[in-house]
Parts: C-alpha cells; sequence; structure tokens
C-alpha cells in the first residue's frame, strides 16, 4: 500500500491580512465507493501553498475542501472502482446457500423426531411437561421483548449522556470485578477471588491513565450517536436482523433437540467382558457425532453471516454520510440504509461469507476441543492438552474476529473481495497508527455494561416467570439455573446485536478517518482537530493498494 505522508489537512477560508491561495484547477470533485462515474478513483489531494500559516478553525466551524478535492496529487498506486459493483467471493456464498439448504433439510427430519406432545397446550402455562412446548416459547418471547425495549432505552441514554456514561462503565467494571472477588472469597474460592480482587485493583489504578481518553472517546459516541439519529433505519435494521437472528436460534435448537431422538437409529451398541469376567455394554454413534459437528459448524457459519451482513450494512450506512454529508452532489441515493443492505446482500455477500467461514471453522474446533475436554475429566494429559488447543485456538478466534471487523468497511465501502479487504485492514492498523485510535475509544466498556445490565434485568425476568408459572417439568427446580444462564446469555448477546449500530459506527469513523482525513476535516472540524493532535499520523492520508 502506498502512503502520502504529507499533512493533508485544509485550512477554513483565508481571513483579512493573509493572502489568498491559488486559484485550484476547475475539476469535477469525484464521488466516492460504488457511486458516480463509470470509475471510481480513490481522492488524492495537493497541498495548497500559504505564505503565512492560517489561524486555527473555531471549533464548530465548517468549511468545504479545496475545489481540486479528489484530484491531482502524489499518490501511487490508486486504485480505479468501477460504478458497477462486481460479485466478489462468489465461491463462498455458494457454499454456504448450499450448506445452509442441507441443514434445513437436517433439521425438518430432525424436528419431525420431536414428540407429537411437544406442542400441545392446554391454556395452562403450568401444565407442561416438555421443555419444548408453547408455554417455555412464551418465556422466550419475553426475553426476546424485554431485551429489545431494555437496548432502546440505553440507547437514548448513550445519546442523551455520554460523557457520563463512559465515567460510569469505567468503575461499574471496577465495582463488578470487585464485587465479584468478594463473593468468591465467602464462598472459601479463594484463588478465583484472589485474582478478581488484583484486577479489580490494578483496573481502578487505571483510571488515572485513562480518564484523558475520556474526551475523545466522548466526542466519538457523540458522533457515531448523531449519525444514527440522522439515520434511524440503522436501528430499525438492527431490530430487524436481531428479530432474524432469534428466529434462527428457536429453529437451530428445536432441530438440535430432536437430533437426540432422531440418532438413535444409528447407535451401535456391543457387549464386551472386562478382565474380572464382568460383561458390560460399551455404544457408538459416528453419525450422530458427524450430525452434532455439522450443525454446530453450520449455527457458527449463519449466526456470523447474520451479524456480518448487520455489521456491513451499518458501515456502508456510516461511510456514505463520511463521504457525502456536506458534499456537494449531495448522498447518491434516498435511501442510503437500504442501498447498503442491498450490497451487503448481494455483490458483497460472497465476501462476508467467506470472512464467517474462517471465524466458524476456528469455532467448531473450539467447541470440539472443549467436548474432548468434557468427555475426559480423568485423563490429566488430555486435559492439558485440550486446554492448550482451547486457548491457542481462542486467541487466533480473537485476532481473526478483530481484523475481519475492519475488513468489513472496507468491504462496505469499496466493494474489496475479502482477502484484499484483510491484508489493507492490516496495513491500515499496522502503518497508521488505528490502533492507538482503537485503544483509547472507551466506547467499548459503555456497550459492555450495557450487555451485562440487559442481561441481569433479563435473567431476573425468566426467573419470575418460571417461579410464577411453576411448569410440571421444573417441579424439582433442576431447570431454573440452566434457564437463568441462557436467558442471561441470550439477552448479552442479542444487547451487542441491537448495538452493533454504536460499534459498527465507530469502526467506520475510524477506518474512514484513516483513509481520507480530509473528508472529516469537512464534516467535523472538532474530532478531526483532536485527532490530528493527538494521532498525527492517522490523519497523514491512506488510500488503498494497487493490485486488487
Amino acid at each position: 500500500m502506498s502512503y502520502n505522508y504529507n499533512n493533508s489537512y485544509y485550512p477554513p477560508p483565508q481571513q483579512s491580512g493573509y493572502p489568498p491561495p491559488p486559484p485550484p484547477p476547475e475539476q469535477q470533485q469525484q464521488p466516492y465507493g460504488y457511486y458516480g462515474g463509470d470509475q471510481y478513483q480513490q481522492p488524492q489531494h495537493q497541498q495548497p501553498q500559504y505564505q503565512q500559516p492560517p489561524p486555527p478553525p473555531p471549533p464548530d466551524t465548517y468549511y468545504p475542501p479545496p475545489q481540486n478535492y479528489g484530484n491531482g496529487g502524489d499518490f501511487k498506486g490508486a486504485k480505479q472502482y468501477n460504478r458497477e459493483p462486481k460479485f466478489r467471493d462468489l465461491w463462498a456464498a455458494l457454499l454456504f446457500l448450499a450448506q445452509f439448504a442441507l441443514f434445513v433439510v437436517i433439521a425438518a427430519l430432525f424436528i419431525k423426531s420431536l414428540p407429537s406432545t411437544t406442542f400441545k397446550h392446554s391454556g395452562n402455562l403450568s401444565y407442561t411437561k416438555n421443555f419444548y412446548s408453547w408455554p417455555t416459547m412464551i418465556m422466550w418471547l419475553c426475553v426476546l421483548l424485554v431485551s429489545i425495549v431494555f437496548s432502546l432505552i440505553y440507547l437514548g441514554l448513550m445519546q442523551m449522556f455520554a460523557g457520563q456514561m463512559l465515567v460510569i462503565s469505567f468503575w461499574f467494571a471496577v465495582v463488578s470485578m470487585i464485587g465479584t472477588g468478594v463473593y468468591y472469597l465467602a464462598a472459601k474460592i479463594w484463588f478465583a477471588g484472589g485474582i478478581m480482587l488484583i484486577f479489580g485493583i490494578l483496573y481502578a489504578l487505571m483510571w488515572f491513565s485513562w480518564r484523558h481518553r475520556i474526551p475523545f472517546s466522548k466526542l466519538v459516541l457523540e458522533v457515531v450517536c448523531h449519525i444514527t439519529r440522522r439515520f434511524p433505519s440503522t436501528i430499525v435494521v438492527s431490530v430487524a436482523f436481531l428479530i432474524l437472528q432469534a428466529a434462527y436460534s428457536a429453529f437451530w435448537s428445536l432441530a438440535f433437540a430432536g437430533s437426540f431422538k432422531h440418532m438413535e437409529q444409528y447407535q451401535n451398541c456391543s457387549t464386551h467382558t472386562d478382565r474380572n469376567g464382568r460383561q458390560y455394554q460399551s455404544c457408538s454413534n459416528p453419525k450422530q457425532i458427524l450430525a452434532w459437528v455439522f450443525m454446530v459448524f453450520s449455527f457458527y457459519w449463519t449466526s456470523g453471516v447474520i451479524l456480518n451482513v448487520l455489521h456491513t450494512t451499518i458501515c456502508g450506512t456510516f461511510a456514505t454520510f463520511y463521504f457525502f454529508e456536506g458534499s456537494p452532489q449531495g448522498y447518491p441515493t434516498k435511501h442510503v440504509t437500504l442501498s447498503s443492505l442491498k450490497r451487503a446482500m448481494t455483490s458483497s455477500f460472497g465476501s462476508i461469507c467467506f470472512g464467517s467461514l474462517v471465524v466458524a471453522i476456528i469455532q467448531t474446533l473450539r467447541a470440539i476441543v472443549r467436548a474432548i475436554r468434557s468427555q475426559n475429566d480423568d485423563n490429566l494429559a488430555a486435559q492439558l492438552l485440550a486446554c492448550c488447543a482451547d486457548c491457542i485456538l481462542g486467541c487466533i478466534e480473537a485476532i481473526v474476529e478483530f481484523f475481519n471487523k475492519y475488513a468489513y468497511v472496507e468491504i462496505a465501502v469499496y466493494g474489496k473481495p475479502f482477502m484484499a479487504a484483510a491484508k489493507d485492514t492490516w496495513t491500515l492498523i499496522k502503518d497508521r497508527g488505528v490502533d492507538a485510535l482503537i485503544n483509547d475509544c472507551l466506547i467499548g466498556n459503555v456497550l459492555q455494561m450495557g450487555a451485562f445490565l440487559c442481561a441481569a434485568v433479563v435473567a431476573l425476568v425468566a426467573w419470575l416467570y418460571i417461579t410464577i408459572t411453576k411448569p410440571e417439568y421444573n417441579t424439582s427446580g433442576s431447570y431454573t439455573a440452566p434457564i437463568i444462564i441462557a436467558a442471561f446469555v441470550l439477552a448479552m448477546s442479542m444487547f451487542m446485536v441491537l448495538l452493533k449500530c454504536i460499534d459498527s459506527g465507530a469502526a467506520t469513523t475510524f477506518v474512514c478517518l484513516a483513509e481520507d482525513p480530509d473528508a472529516m476535516a469537512r464534516n467535523n472540524p472538532r474530532l478531526f482537530a483532536m485527532v490530528r493532535e493527538a494521532y498525527p499520523r492517522v490523519v497523514q492520508g491512506v488510500h488503498a493498494v494497487d493490485g486488487f
């Protein structure tokens, strides 16, 4: 990737006492991404010359970029993109559709194997002996509705009290860690309690080095929330994808439950005699294991595609605002979010499937390793090897998900294939100092606090429901803890899906800022001035590599 490391910040119009800059050549400004012209070339810049340095701009002053913005300059390797986006990584899209069709066929067979009384209901919520029944489905529907309502309320609080939420989320994390440590110590779990207390104290001491990040994080959060208010369709799309993910998860869980009954016919059992002359029976069912592995893989891949289509859609919306807000030609389409969704579901769908496939393979391998660990509790060597493998795979998964998050921004903006987007993302983070922006942004803390609070509220709702209705399958109370834990985990995941507009918006802001800082100087001078002062490497201008 080739970069121009000259400062490309454009000052405001000249004030009295300063000579005017030389007149720029009259050329048409080039639009961005998929829109406008037969071909798109990423913007190239020419530094204007001044006899004296101009005064700094006021915080809220708007000024347009020079008229030659997007033309000329000495950038090398600028890549031209066609106006009509091409279908990228088509093989991955076809492979995904094939596996999903196979899953639907298998799931239909498994669900048919469920008992015929599973969905029959007499009208009494407590009169049910089957966990997979309508009363239980009503409980999960309540979990979904409460999660949506809480997430929307929390989003409103973030928009109104951005700075306060950042401070509260930091100390909330400190109190949570110390409180957990105290609980473990009270339960005489000394090692875990000591570790949590140490981490809580160290996290509290980090306040003195982290508090300078709050003004920057607050401004980024305010910008992201402003764009979500400008395009409320991002929230509508998030709710729609949340419902889609919930429906798919419910369908998958029913199929997984039915697989136990359906696969019994393939079980092979044989009788053996041990050295003491006692007989025992050994059973194996390799077909059932293969079916479970495929279902787990299909769940990870399909869920990843659903979430990443949402992520790419929101990234495209934010990038459109970033590049076109305040520009003379205005927005290239009336329905920005809908156009972004269309691209994510068509030309960029293969790239999304490709990136999701990589993560799904790693997650499936981790699930297999964890199953091996659970089956070898008495084998210390197997436990150690499985634990090391799980740790290594976990690190790889975290790294791949981190890069994928920003690679999808490149896919949303430029329509790149996945490998090219991943390569450019690596160069962007390695050479541009974007990692400093990401590390100094505390928006993730606010989202994590909201996810925990949402999960706690929803878990309480699930506990109240099962306590009041008292279903027969939970007479002994054996289902109470699993239901509360499941509600807690589901609520956290649903909160993060619904607040994807914030997380994706922040990621898009960072990538677009590093790709073309002059657009930020045009539509948000306050944030640009703060980034330019604290992170000068990021605003030096960067554009795509050749060879894509």
